[in-house]
């Protein structure tokens, strides 16, 4: 499996969009995050006036995932590379 990266102190939608755009992250590779990263990831987006809530996330392409099996650590991400999931 993919390797977790530290993407800084926080995990942030700013954060993860700074990262993305940095790290070249292609399109349609997917980030995925622990759940509790991605509860606070939607948090920010409800309470920001600027952003509505698309499900899958989606940042320039890139498809922010909430892990299900329990791998990926809380405060680190995974990066997929071109892989498809099934959102049910």
């Amino acid at each position: 499996m993919s390797e977790q990266i530290i993407i800084g102190s926080d995990i942030s939608f700013h954060s993860l969009r700074d990262y993305i755009f940095d790290h070249k992250i292609n399109r349609g590779d997917s980030i995925v995050l622990n759940p509790q990263n991605y509860e606070q990831i939607l948090d920010q987006i409800r309470n920001s006036p600027d952003h509505e809530i698309d499900i899958p996330l989606n940042v320039f392409g890139v498809l922010l995932v909430k892990d299900t099996t329990d791998t990926v650590e809380n405060g680190k991400i995974q990066i997929v590379k071109n892989e498809t999931f099934d959102f049910q």
